[in-house]
């Protein structure tokens, strides 16, 4: 299967792939030569370009800074990431799926020029509201982009966004416009070569689907859920099939949110949450399993 290929599957997924892992949230499929996605694809020509700033409740507000930004150090990292390919003073940088805003707030920091991108009404107005950013709900893919800022960025940014789009590669074909020659196109995401994804692949086999561990909560077939996982092999035929010379492709571990968050999803006790937490940080304390990738490419 050539790269080509990859949005076209998503079409028709049941002509180009095989419905192999029926899980809780999504039905996984896997094309003849190993992509990995699901049958569920997001609406976003239904979504308003517009921001509801009511979307914003305190109960929100809460889980943004409680769960999806509790682990500063993982946005410190991204913005050394940016730091060490790319003077920061007066660089253009977008962020596409800025969720609440963390990353961008410590690029403007240090001089650089941001604009994010996000569709969820609520991170995109507390974005702007906590950290003071512009940010903007109309895709990536549309003329608002394509046309109004074609060569213009020095760098950009998905972080834990690739997973999570309808097409893939015209995601990336459309983040390459915006990027001036030489610009730069970072990304981390969950990576399928990997011990979760491997472990969870396991487990579903020798259980005959009834308990597939990790496969549960990598794919989702909810609005903005995991509809696709890749392996490293695939990100860099995909970075070099829209144009990008790849510069770093490597693995790493980091999880997003806390330990808890996880075992919530794959064990509904509380109880048994409490009990198995404390073995859980002391385990990854021990062993830092690689269970994602970054890959940096610049513009040809």
């Amino acid at each position: 299967m050539s790269m080509e290929n990859i949005d076209a599957l998503k079409k028709n997924p049941r002509e180009g792939g095989r419905l192999t892992y029926k899980l809780k949230n999504a039905n996984v499929f896997v094309s003849k030569s190993g992509f990995h996605f699901i049958d569920y694809l997001d609406p976003i020509e239904s979504i308003s370009p517009e921001i509801d700033a009511s979307q914003l409740t305190d109960e929100v507000a809460a889980y943004i800074e409680t769960q999806l930004q509790a682990n500063a150090k993982k946005f410190d990292n991204q913005a050394n990431i940016v730091k060490g390919h790319l003077p920061l003073q007066d660089a253009k940088v977008l962020d596409i799926g800025c969720g609440g805003g963390l990353f961008l707030s410590l690029l403007k920091q240090q001089g650089a020029e941001v604009i994010g991108i996000e569709l969820s009404d609520s991170r995109a107005q507390y974005a702007k509201s906590k950290h003071r950013l512009v940010v903007d709900k109309h895709p990536i893919e549309s003329d608002h982009w394509q046309s109004g800022y074609a060569t213009f960025f020095d760098a950009v940014t998905l972080w834990d966004v690739i997973e999570h789009v309808n097409y893939p590669m015209q995601t990336l074909q459309s983040a390459a416009r915006v990027l001036k020659q030489g610009g730069l196109l970072l990304i981390d995401t969950p990576c399928r070569d990997s011990f979760y994804h491997r472990f969870g692949e396991l487990t579903y086999r020798l259980s005959g689907g009834r308990f597939p561990t990790f496969l549960d909560a990598m794919y989702s077939s909810h609005l903005f859920g995991h509809k696709q996982i890749f392996s490293t092999h695939e990100m860099k035929r995909l970075f070099e099939s829209v144009g990008f010379e790849v510069i770093d492709l490597h693995k790493f571990h980091e999880l997003s949110f806390p330990y808890e968050f996880y075992l919530k999803k794959l064990f509904k006790s509380q109880l048994l949450v409490n009990i198995l937490l404390p073995f859980v940080k002391l385990f990854f304390k021990v062993f830092k399993i690689q269970n994602k990738m970054l890959a940096v490419g610049r513009k040809k």
